[in-house]
């Protein structure tokens, strides 16, 4: 969706492929290179090579390590000594706890009432104070910045961020690296900065590679922002798919225009095709997938006529999900005929 505009652009400052090559080198201490697997039941289901990015293997099982890394370990020493805070869907204020833990350092991560009680206990795991409460991602975003304010703390954004945007970036290098012939990467969207980070790295390297988005259809910030043309607020409803949640802030800096500019699409996939796509993950390829985890491979197992080129690459970005939830959606799907790669050899 980048409008027929450049890369020659107002934005093309804010981050770099050297700010993602520095990256690497910050939080290659942090952070593995993760597996490029292929996929055996994906690519006979489409008749293309497809591959997944195993981001599962991080320490806090998502890819939002890295951001967070790259985030923390760039500020100066007197700064980061006094603590940091954020707000978080689970994933990000895990990666937060986990780097201020291994620092040393204090950590406040606050939640709404939507986060599931997993990933609750998940970032409390990591020794951060935790506050919860609040209907949205956008009241836990306030609380973070006022706690931040009032006890000199540094805010760290989940997504509108150069330094979070390089972090996630380091994913692009790495898919390239190890299959540089890729022609389509299949991005989770929520705030953007996984998103605008991969294609930036991506494109910097192969010009001609196509980058779409994938979210949820309810609630989708960045999609209903990218729609109207400009940052917008929504509601934000229960969802599978709890990772994408939250919205990008009416005063985005970063994210917003950089998705505009290197993302070519944008693509909704529902609850139900989410559902699907973790069963088929666990089923076929043996992965546990959170619901955003699994949006990807959820757009590659619709039927709608897409071009994705002969070579394709979705990112597994989590696998922070009750296994009491994917087990019953597990044991319900077999209940029934078929399932996202129904009448193949592997049934």
């Amino acid at each position: 969706m980048n409008n027929g505009m450049s890369f020659e652009s107002e934005t093309k400052h804010s981050v770099t492929l050297g700010d993602i090559l520095k990256a690497r080198r910050r939080i290659s201490n942090f952070v593995c290179h993760s597996p490029l697997k292929k996929s055996f039941a994906l690519s006979e289901h489409l008749g293309k090579q497809v591959f997944l990015k195993l981001e599962t293997v991080q320490a806090t099982g998502a890819f939002k390590l890295r951001g967070a890394a790259n985030k923390i370990l760039s500020l100066p020493d007197d700064v980061r000594r006094h603590g940091v805070t954020a707000a978080s869907s689970g994933n990000h204020g895990c990666g937060v706890a986990y780097l201020a833990q291994l620092l040393g350092i204090p950590a406040i991560v606050c939640l709404s009432d939507l986060v599931p009680v997993n990933k609750v206990v998940g970032v409390r795991s990591f020794g951060a104070e935790i506050e919860v409460g609040g209907p949205s991602q956008d009241d836990a975003v306030e609380r973070a910045k006022r706690i931040a304010s009032e006890r000199g703390m540094t805010y760290i954004d989940p997504s509108d961020d150069p330094a979070i945007i390089a972090g996630a970036g380091t994913i692009g290098l790495e898919i390239l690296e190890d299959q540089p012939d890729i022609d389509t990467l299949v991005v989770p969207l929520s705030g953007g900065g996984l998103a605008a980070g991969v294609a930036i790295a991506a494109k910097s390297i192969r010009p001609l590679i196509r980058v779409i988005g994938v979210t949820m259809d309810r609630g989708a910030a960045m999609y209903e922002s990218q729609q109207a043309g400009q940052p917008v607020e929504i509601e934000e409803v229960a969802t599978i798919a709890d990772a994408l949640q939250g919205g990008i802030g009416l005063d985005n800096h970063y994210t917003f225009q950089l998705c505009r500019e290197y993302v070519d699409d944008f693509m909704l996939v529902s609850d139900e095709q989410i559902k699907a796509a973790m069963v088929s993950a666990l089923k076929h390829d043996r992965l546990v997938l959170e619901g955003g985890g699994a949006s990807g491979i959820a757009l590659l197992l619709d039927d709608r006529a897409y071009d994705f080129g002969d070579r394709i690459a979705t990112i597994c970005t989590g696998d922070n999900v009750d296994l009491n939830v994917l087990l019953n959606l597990a044991r319900k799907k077999n209940r029934q005929p078929g399932d996202g790669c129904a009448g193949r050899a592997w049934e």
